[in-house]
């Protein structure tokens, strides 16, 4: 299917953490659909320059320049409707392979923006599974460590409970 302006236009990329700047891909890709449609009227303008030339040509009618010698003069070729004709389709095929490589061009440098910001994304996705296990295992650490003050915290009341009875058992 090919790729229409509209298309372009009516595009919508996700967003996601660390990737291009949306604002410089949408003027990219305005840019592109400008490209685009400035083509687009080349091309119909030389259609309908070509459809016209037919009616256009007109018989060219030599004349007579006078000669110093009494040699005649040569005749000179009228322009032939087939190679006008012929011309702007040479002209017309140019630019539709123009046109062509543009787009071409543009999907290849839109494919290699994706591919960028897909490495990126993914460098990044890694770099934050990385960051959270080293959190989890903190967090882990400072569970065991929180229980291991709970328990020595608990010993030591049980300690000072045993300390206040054996008190309170030499003042009775």
């Amino acid at each position: 299917m090919p790729i229409t302006v509209a298309m372009i236009e009516e595009k919508e990329f996700k967003t996601k953490m660390r990737g291009y700047d949306p604002v410089e891909v949408d003027e990219f890709l305005d840019e592109i659909c400008d490209e685009m449609v400035a083509m687009q009227e080349e091309i119909a303008t030389l259609q309908s320059r070509l459809s016209q030339a037919p009616r256009a040509a007109a018989p060219y009618t030599p004349v007579p320049v006078p000669a110093p010698a009494p040699v005649a003069p040569a005749p000179v070729a009228a322009p032939k409707q087939e190679e006008s004709s012929e011309a702007a389709q040479r002209l017309l095929a140019r630019a539709q392979k123009v046109y062509d490589e543009t787009v071409a061009e543009a999907k290849a440098e839109a494919e290699k923006i994706l591919k960028g910001a897909n490495a990126r994304v993914s460098s990044g996705l890694e770099d934050l599974e990385e960051e959270k296990a080293a959190l989890e295992k903190e967090i882990s650490m400072l569970k065991a460590a929180a229980k291991d003050y709970k328990i020595r915290f608990n010993r030591l009341v049980e300690d000072q409970k045993h300390i206040l009875n054996a008190e309170t058992a030499l003042f009775e």
